[in-house]
């Protein structure tokens, strides 16, 4: 079984640009963003605000650019970009099944193209200018020091965050891969806006596969600061990237739990896949990656699943792993879901264990 390649411009990029340097030295940054760069980003906005929007998003956006990134990195990375996302744009895009278990394709996702040192300074600059209007600035003090060991504590078992985002903890790598690569994110990204995506993930992209965590400001400034400290790669190996050939096939002929108009099927192949899998048996890629010291639930299990109240499912859901004396790393969903959503999706796990609850 396979999900379908990222569609469209994508496949299309080795026409646009190679592999090899980019040169447009006459050409302003604006230039040759608007030449080379909006095929697959969007650097006008807004995000996209539906699901199939989602599918259909070649790259990340860069509307906002200005507020996300480092200048220095992004001179830097511009010329010899490296793997930030390693499940592409939208990881369902880029799932196949081996074993059992869900493997992100590597010959899926395309390589970034390098741009000579001139030209990645000027689309930098141009890119800087690219910013968000409402962000806050000076919220985080960069030079404010943290106890890092009690931060990471909070990052990786206090909170859901390693679940699906790597970072480097000494010399090991630990963390999932269904979100960006955190283990050079200090370098890469603003303090200022690594508190506002954590405040609302869903204010920069509606559809993002990331909850929305209550948490103090104390608390969110701790992890910024953390995500700001991490400035050395990670490892580079990938135990989750399968090397075989993905068959490319289109979102409509792939349903491998045959749940495709369900109301909640949109939400548990977004929020739910990453950990659980394409199939519902707890396989997911960033379980594959590593990122998971406990494996998420088999949904279509009955023997497990019938031991479980639709009232606890729902608690689950809603307020995380936490609320029912099960694994931190299952994220509360309740701030990004809405209470409609939450019992479409326990209805929907009742048909994948063809089972009921106590």
């Amino acid at each position: 079984m396979s999900l379908p390649n990222a569609p469209g411009k994508l496949l299309i990029i080795a026409f646009l640009f190679t592999t090899d340097a980019v040169s447009a030295a006459s050409l302003s940054g604006k230039d040759v963003v608007d030449d080379k760069c909006v095929s697959c980003h969007d650097v006008v906005g807004p995000a996209p605000g539906t699901f199939n929007e989602m599918l259909r998003r070649q790259a990340p956006d860069l509307f906002y650019a200005g507020s996300k990134f480092n200048r220095p990195w992004l001179i830097d990375w511009l010329q010899n970009p490296t793997p930030i996302r390693y499940s592409g744009n939208l990881f369902l895009n880029y799932l196949v099944v081996q074993g059992g278990k869900d493997m992100l394709a590597a010959d899926a996702v395309k390589p970034h193209p390098r741009l000579e040192p001139k030209v990645a300074k000027s689309v930098a600059d141009y890119l800087m200018t690219l910013k968000d209007k409402q962000m806050k600035e000076g919220v985080i003090d960069r030079g404010k020091k943290i106890r890092k060991p009690k931060a990471v504590v909070l990052f990786r078992k206090r909170l859901p965050c390693v679940a699906c985002h790597r970072i480097k903890l000494g010399a090991r790598t630990v963390g999932g891969i269904s979100g960006p690569d955190l283990t050079e994110a200090g370098l890469r990204l603003n303090p200022d806006w690594v508190y506002s995506m954590i405040e609302n993930p869903q204010y920069w992209d509606p559809k993002i596969a990331m909850p929305k965590l209550a948490m103090s400001h104390k608390k969110r400034e701790t992890l910024t600061l953390l995500i700001a400290s991490l400035k050395k790669p990670g490892e580079r190996k990938n135990k989750a990237l399968s090397h075989s050939t993905m068959v490319a096939t289109m979102e409509s002929e792939t349903d491998p739990l045959g749940m495709r108009g369900h109301p909640a099927d949109e939400n548990y192949r977004l929020y739910c896949v990453q950990c659980h899998g394409s199939l519902g048996t707890g396989r997911g890629i960033n379980d594959s990656g590593g990122g998971l010291t406990v494996s998420p639930k088999n949904h279509t299990l009955a023997k497990e699943m019938s031991k479980l109240s639709d009232e606890n499912l729902h608690l689950a859901i809603s307020e995380g792993g936490d609320a029912v004396q099960s694994s931190g790393l299952m994220p509360p969903w309740g701030g990004t879901l809405s209470k409609k959503a939450i019992q479409d999706l326990v209805i929907y796990l009742r048909l994948l264990c063809q089972c009921k609850g106590p």
